[in-house]
Parts: structure tokens; sequence; C-alpha cells
């Protein structure tokens, strides 16, 4: 009798140890969830991975230009349709996708497409020539005074980080118009989003692959913007 009641002690202790563990097992699986759905303070992030082309890691600071240009670009925009409340735009639906969605694609797009150009540029031996250079600057004035003030604000990253990327921008520009040539194909069709270059990245077979873990969780329009865009990640 006594050991049928050890036993049966045990039993009980057992099922107590299992249960406790189980609980605490799901409640270490739901804070890690929460947690990966929360968005991420861009600036405190910097290094983190965003993209990998081919064998090279693209992070948040490769892509800050990016993001700084195109919420500027689709503010500029929102505006328009809205002076009062530029938020109403973002959260427009069309072609499918969110505006805000949309825009978002479209800054990863531009990097990965100036990152191959760029490099390419370097392949070939491509440099700015001084009048370049000039252009250049001039591009570099006009990007920070069309910058709205809340957005240098929020700068995620030092001005010369901004600065370099334009800088490789010229450079991939530079290939991009050197290709065109080359192939009898027009500068537009080898854009981030024109047909040539999609057939150039095929021909080339491009890996690219987004790191959704930190992409997805980059609140794009409220990074150098404030405006608490209401898109959920399930969405994205």
């Amino acid at each position: 009798m006594k050991s049928n009641t050890k036993t049966k002690k045990l039993d009980s202790i057992l099922r107590v140890i299992i249960i406790f563990t189980v609980i605490a097992a799901i409640g270490v699986a739901s804070l890690l969830s929460f947690q990966s759905r929360q968005y991420l303070i861009y600036s405190e992030n910097l290094d983190a991975v965003a993209v990998k082309v081919d064998v090279q890691e693209l992070t948040l600071r490769d892509l800050a230009f990016y993001v700084l240009y195109e919420e500027q670009n689709v503010e500029e925009k929102a505006l328009v349709y809205d002076a009062k409340n530029s938020r109403a735009f973002w959260n427009i639906h069309t072609n499918q996708s969110f505006v805000q969605l949309s825009a978002k694609d479209a800054a990863m797009d531009m990097a990965v497409h100036d990152y191959l150009f760029y490099n390419a540029a370097l392949e070939n031996g491509l440099t700015l020539s001084e009048d370049e250079k000039i252009a250049l600057e001039q591009r570099r004035t006009d990007f920070w005074e069309d910058l709205y003030d809340v957005q240098k604000e929020n700068l995620p990253v030092e001005y010369e980080v901004i600065n370099d990327s334009m800088r490789k921008i010229a450079l991939a520009e530079k290939y991009q118009m050197l290709l065109a040539t080359e192939t009898g194909k027009t500068y537009a069709g080898y854009a981030y989003d024109g047909y040539d270059y999609e057939q150039w990245l095929k021909e080339k077979d491009v890996k690219i692959k987004v790191n959704k873990k930190v992409w997805d969780r980059i609140n794009f329009g409220n990074v150098t913007l404030v405006h608490d865009v209401q898109v959920t990640m399930e969405e994205e």
C-alpha cells in the first residue's frame, strides 16, 4: 500500500512538473512571437541584415538612403492628396497593395539594383568625372533641401552615410548608362523596375533573399516621418 501511495504521489508531482513546463514553454513561445512582431527602431538596429545579394549582406545602414528618399517621395504626394492628413494616402490600397508597402518594396528594390550596378561600375573601372562630381554635389544639396524638417530630426544615420550612398548611386547610374549603350537598350529599361534589368538579373543568376525577420519589422512611413501608419505586419 505504501509503495502504491508513493507511486501516486510521484505521478502527481510529475504531472504538475509537466503542466508547469508546458505552460512555461507556451509563455516563452508567446513572448518570442510577440517580440518578433514588434517594429524595430531603425536607428538602433543599423547593423541588422536586411537583404542578402548573392553572398553579400546589406544592412539597414546600407538601406538608410532609400528609406529616407522613398519616405520623402511618398509624403510629398500624400500632402497633395490630403494636406491635413497625409497618413490617409499611405493607407490607400491600390494595385493589390497598400501605398506604404509598395513604397517599402521600391526602397528595397532600388537598394539592390544600385548595389549591383555600383559593383559592376567598379569592375569596369568607372569613376566620376569632374563634371559628374559637381553634378553629384548639386544633387546632394537639392536632396537635403527637399527633406522635411522632421526627417532631418529623425535621420537614422550620419549625414556622411547618406552622402556616400549618393556617390555610389552616381556610379551605379553611370554603369546603367554604359550598359544601355552597349546593349542598345534604353536607360529606363535598366532601372530598378525595368524589364531589361529583370532580364539582366536572370542572366547573371543573381540570388536575392530579403531577411523578413528584419525587413518586415520596419514600420515604413514612420522611420523618418511621424504618422503612425496603420498597416499590420500580417498584411506585409
